[in-house]
């Protein structure tokens, strides 16, 4: 994949720019391509990075919507589950997962059996092979497959399976190259400055590269914004008084920790208020395996500032585990990877001042507000970003001269296998060769952009902010690829550092983590 210049982008006008590479842009940018539009992508930081990149790596398949008695969600989500995992099978797979019930009220086994019947019934054909088996486990099957986690006094289990991302940041590669392959053109570390807006129809926006400075306007017949926390700030730019019609956020935390993975994802109710319409007795946490580790999510806080990193919920996170669950014994030690986020959510309404949002904000401001040529996306839920992409382009017929072709064209087309990110770290050929790979053919452009989000090694805890190694031969590596001067190398060291400490931990204890 050729990564597009700030020239490139502005050479010619494009039928739509989408501003956001996140997974929502990402789709939007490959549906909008498929469908034979001229399509341009930019994206302020890395693709995937922020809160796409920090996620407990689970396509929902709909089960938990049963509680919020919203079925068209959850046939959406059985749907979209479905697809990820026809297209890209080499990273989408089943997982079992299972959470204690107790008594005999709405948090036990009969009234479990009730949901998951009605589940199994809504999601006839939709769910895909290998997302069988939702019901009820006894009391005995449950305490052996919970294990030391099992609780006293429950008298059953409700299991059923969900997707899950083998590796997040490939399946991210796999579909920008699915967007490239089709005419998209991609663009990293390019930020919008600002929306144009000429009468009324924002026409494009002002874009600048983020290391060259390089500035430039992008034309298109239709913007759509997919910017995550900073779409509202965008569209108020463009349409003074849009920011109120965008919903508030949160921060939401997943933890990576070293402990080996089980066969199933297992769920523990920690004392914290739910936020579902059937409360199950406090919010509920799930250990799922991945990559030989394991990750806990999620914990969510409400945010003043809108910054998606804060150590404080770490800790907090760790204390209402250990509550939840003292047989894990975790501790600060336990952790090598935090992935936080923010999510968009109603605060001051659910547990630890947040509630999650189940539905997500389109907004064509043609018709909210009267401004064409803007189309604005807020996603909640990984697994449906195809299914908003679709709705979001053909909502485009209507402000483009030539209507958007088959809206079932993303459906019927796999993703292209991408080369695993793992590698074989004794062996500096090898090294050298992911390097090369990351930088020439996967629009990596900083070593954190290559390290963090192009292989696993920081991911899974092979690399920290001490002294390493391993850090060196893959920063030398990066710097024959791209000839890298010493100065330059001390750089990208410095960088990378700073990424790494925001998201793992130093001798045993995350920075900033403050104790009690």
């Amino acid at each position: 994949m050729k990564r597009a210049t700030v020239a490139d982008l502005a050479a010619e006008p494009f039928d739509i720019l989408v501003v956001g590479g996140g997974i929502y842009g990402m789709m939007t940018a490959r549906e909008a391509a498929l469908r034979g539009l001229r399509v341009a992508l930019v994206e302020r930081a890395d693709f995937g990075g922020a809160t796409s990149h920090n996620s407990l790596k689970v396509m929902h398949g709909g089960v938990r919507y049963v509680q919020h008695f919203d079925l068209g969600r959850l046939r959406a989500s059985a749907r979209e589950r479905a697809f990820w995992q026809a297209a890209a099978p080499q990273l989408v797979h089943p997982m079992e997962s299972i959470i204690p019930l107790f008594g005999h009220g709405v948090r036990g086994p009969g009234a479990f059996a009730a949901a998951a019947a009605l589940y199994t019934v809504a999601s006839a054909g939709l769910r895909g092979p290998g997302y069988g088996g939702t019901g009820v486990v006894s009391a005995r099957t449950a305490r052996a497959r919970l294990g030391d986690l099992a609780p006293a006094g429950l008298t059953g289990g409700g299991v059923w399976r969900d997707g899950q991302i083998k590796d997040v940041n490939r399946l991210h590669i796999s579909v920008l190259r699915s967007a490239f392959e089709a005419g998209a053109m991609l663009s990293n570390h390019v930020e919008a400055v600002a929306l144009i807006r000429e009468g009324d129809a924002v026409t494009g926006a002002r874009v600048r590269g983020v290391f060259t400075g390089d500035e430039g306007t992008v034309r298109a017949g239709v913007t759509v914004c997919c910017s995550g926390a900073a779409t509202a700030r965008l569209a108020d730019g463009a349409i003074p008084g849009a920011a109120r019609r965008f919903p508030g956020f949160a921060r939401a935390t997943n933890l990576v920790i070293d402990r080996p993975a089980e066969a199933a994802a297992k769920g523990i109710v920690s004392r914290g208020r739910s936020d579902a319409i059937v409360d199950r007795g406090g919010r509920m946490f799930f250990l799922t395996p991945w990559q030989g580790r394991t990750i806990i999510g999620t914990h969510e806080s409400s945010v003043s500032d809108g910054t998606a990193r804060d150590p404080v919920d770490i800790r907090h996170f760790l204390e209402e585990i250990t509550e939840a669950a003292p047989a894990l014994g975790l501790a600060e030690r336990d952790i090598v990877w935090v992935h936080q986020g923010l999510i968009p959510a109603d605060v001051d309404d659910g547990p630890n001042g947040v509630r999650r949002m189940t539905r997500g904000t389109l907004i064509d401001h043609a018709e909210a507000d009267g401004v064409g040529g803007l189309i604005s996306v807020v996603g909640v839920k990984y697994t449906t970003a195809r299914l908003i992409a679709e709705r979001v382009i053909t909502r485009t017929g209507r402000q483009l001269d030539a209507p958007p072709a088959d809206p079932e064209v993303s459906c019927r087309t796999s993703l292209p296998e991408v080369a695993p990110a793992l590698v074989d770290t004794d062996s500096d050929r090898t090294l050298d060769a992911r390097m090369r790979d990351a930088f020439e053919n996967e629009m990596a452009v900083t070593l954190a952009d290559a390290i963090i989000r192009r292989t696993g090694l920081a991911e899974l805890g092979s690399l920290d902010v001490r002294a390493s190694v391993l850090k060196d031969r893959v920063l030398r590596a990066a710097a024959k690829v791209q000839a890298w001067d010493d100065r330059r190398m001390a750089q990208e060291r410095d960088t990378l550092d700073c990424a790494l400490a925001e998201a793992a931990p130093v001798n045993g204890r995350h920075p900033g983590i403050v104790k009690k």
